[in-house]
């Protein structure tokens, strides 16, 4: 009798799923002990700093890890050679980025010290180092791999900075920013070795060429993505001040955790995607949409019906304000959507068009910024957001539709969209009723295994395709 073996797209979306779970949970675990540990303005100060490196990540490295995939289907044979030589440019990069933002932020402007540019410039290529290395492991594979870049440079990122905060109190912030580029260093430079262990040439032209003509169109799209994420913590503690920032940086992580969820399994429903539109078979992608959207639905509605909950335990009292939670999980959401589509421009390289778009999002995030917040303080920057993604997810799919229709049923989307109205209208009724909102959770439960239950023909027959 032949072994029933599960779909490789569901094995590697759970162990990874379970090893951002834990990464995450270094992160949440971070928030519970320097949110006291550190003073507010020490932490907003960090939690600003590490909104560049998130900036910087794209520059530093060029977004060259975005040209792996490709190269899997368009350079088989030589695959190694080629993420050989490729890494050799990102780190010609680096430098000619880190002498930039030396003679820019120090130099010139004098915005920032050179200890923060060093740092944050290491910090920003272990980063990318680590995504580099993930998106090879995506295409091969490798849960082996992945499940360990997705939670170790975050538990590491976690102790040794908790270590350095530890002995040295009264620096606190530079303490921090030195023990996370240690803890994430580690990894990085572990990767960086054993990619550059394999044969090949250092230096090959026509690969370089290769990865910078699809690469480099990305760049407006993931600085775009990171202004969205991250310019809002900018931007508030120049309005607000950084003890505001703070709070705000604490409730944002109710919805990175979503974020960081699709984060860890979309590289792997990319991988799929690509694979099946080369094969030209498309024939599961609604499956696929259908019990993606449910599970999402089912995160989110635990994350703003419990929401109050869980900021009560990973945050001192000064940081207990919810208006935060539901703009902040909505926006994850429509991240979600949007991504569906970034995947199929990516696939037929309509990178530029897509980069225009996220830019497009982007400048109206900022814009909507500048005129709501000073109005409204730091919570409009939560719905500026959600408005962004909003208009970047409809933007992708009418570009998206171009190329390949039919792939996803905007049923599904439209469905996912109300039942996330509706969540968050009965958690304005009940945000102040803690039995209320948990018996709606103990019902939606219900509901979903019902659901599971009636369709299991269906995701059983997914669960079980080999060849998905």
């Amino acid at each position: 009798m032949r072994e029933k073996k599960i779909n490789p797209f569901v094995k590697a979306s759970v162990v990874y799923f379970i090893a951002t779970v834990i990464g995450q949970g270094m992160t949440f675990l971070g928030i519970i002990v320097f949110t006291r540990l550190m003073s507010q303005a020490d932490y907003g100060n960090y939690s600003t700093y590490y909104a560049y490196v998130s900036i910087f990540t794209v520059l530093i490295g060029a977004n060259l890890f975005y040209a792996l995939n490709n190269a899997y289907i368009d350079k088989k044979n030589e695959i190694k050679e080629f993420r050989k030589s490729v890494l050799i440019l990102s780190t010609i990069i680096m430098v000619i980025m880190l002498l930039i933002a030396l003679i820019v932020g120090c130099a010139v402007t004098h915005q920032f010290s050179s200890f923060t540019v060093i740092m944050g410039a290491l910090h920003s290529y272990g980063f990318f180092l680590i995504n580099y290395r993930m998106y090879s492991a995506n295409m091969e594979n490798d849960y082996k791999t992945k499940k360990w870049l997705l939670a170790l440079p975050y538990a590491l990122q976690f102790l040794v900075a908790l270590i350095f905060v530890l002995v040295f109190p009264d620096m606190s912030y530079e303490a921090r920013i030195i023990g996370s580029v240690l803890g994430v260093g580690v990894i990085a430079a572990i990767a960086y070795i054993e990619i550059m262990k394999c044969e090949g040439k250092l230096i090959v032209l026509d690969y370089w060429k290769y990865a910078l003509g699809i690469a480099l169109p990305t760049i407006i799209m993931s600085i775009s993505y990171m202004l969205m994420q991250q310019c809002d913590k900018v931007m508030i503690t120049n309005l607000c001040g950084a003890e505001e920032t703070a709070v705000y940086s604490v409730i944002y992580y109710l919805g990175y955790a979503l974020m960081a969820v699709d984060q860890a399994v979309a590289p792997v429903r990319q991988a799929w995607i690509f694979r099946k539109l080369d094969k030209n078979d498309t024939s599961e992608t609604y499956i696929l949409q259908k019990w993606y959207l449910v599970i999402i639905a089912i995160l989110a509605s635990v994350l703003i019906l419990a929401g109050p909950e869980i900021v009560r335990i990973i945050a001192p009292r000064d940081y207990w304000k919810y208006e935060y939670i539901v703009p902040f999980v909505l926006s994850a959401c429509m991240m979600v959507l949007y991504r569906f589509y970034t995947e199929i421009l990516l696939f037929y390289k309509k990178n530029l068009w897509l980069s225009a778009s996220v830019l497009g999002g982007a400048i109206i995030n900022i814009i909507l910024n500048v005129l709501l917040i000073p109005r409204f303080g730091a919570v409009a920057a939560c719905y500026t957001t959600v408005v962004a993604y909003g208009v970047i997810f409809a933007i992708t799919k009418m570009i998206a539709n171009m190329q390949a229709k039919r792939l996803y049923a905007n049923r599904f989307f439209a469905s996912f969209i109300a039942y996330l109205i509706v969540i968050a209208t009965i958690y304005s009724l009940l945000v102040n009723h803690i039995l209320g909102r948990y018996v709606v959770l103990i019902v939606l439960f219900v509901m979903f295994v019902i659901y599971m239950l009636r369709y299991k023909r269906e995701w059983k027959s997914f669960l079980g395709n080999r060849e998905a």
